[in-house]
């Protein structure tokens, strides 16, 4: 089949082209299948954390802006609606497509 041997050497190309990114990988780790050493498992365990602590600053960052998103809702209810309203249309079109 031409269709599935083009498409793994692209499969091929893409792993080579992440072990190029990554420094200090082996062609192994490339592969998502494959299993998982200790020294994979612990900088996954980090990743998680610094992910962590990630969504935990932009909480914060997320509640120090609320006062003062709800003050502009206060002062402009029209145009929250309308602005809540073409969010939503766009989200929805866009899941459409999906």
């Amino acid at each position: 089949m031409v269709g599935a041997t083009s498409l793994r050497d692209e499969l091929d190309l893409l792993r080579a082209e992440l072990g190029r990114k990554e420094p200090g990988t082996h062609s192994a780790s490339a592969d998502p299948l494959s299993a998982k050493t200790g020294g994979e498992a612990a900088s996954q365990a980090e990743a998680m954390a610094e992910f962590g602590e990630q969504l935990g600053e932009l909480g914060k960052a997320l509640s120090e802006h609320t006062g003062s998103i709800e003050e502009f809702v206060k002062e402009r209810p029209l145009v929250s609606v309308l602005a809540a309203f073409a969010l939503g249309i766009a989200v929805g079109r866009l899941m459409g497509r999906a």
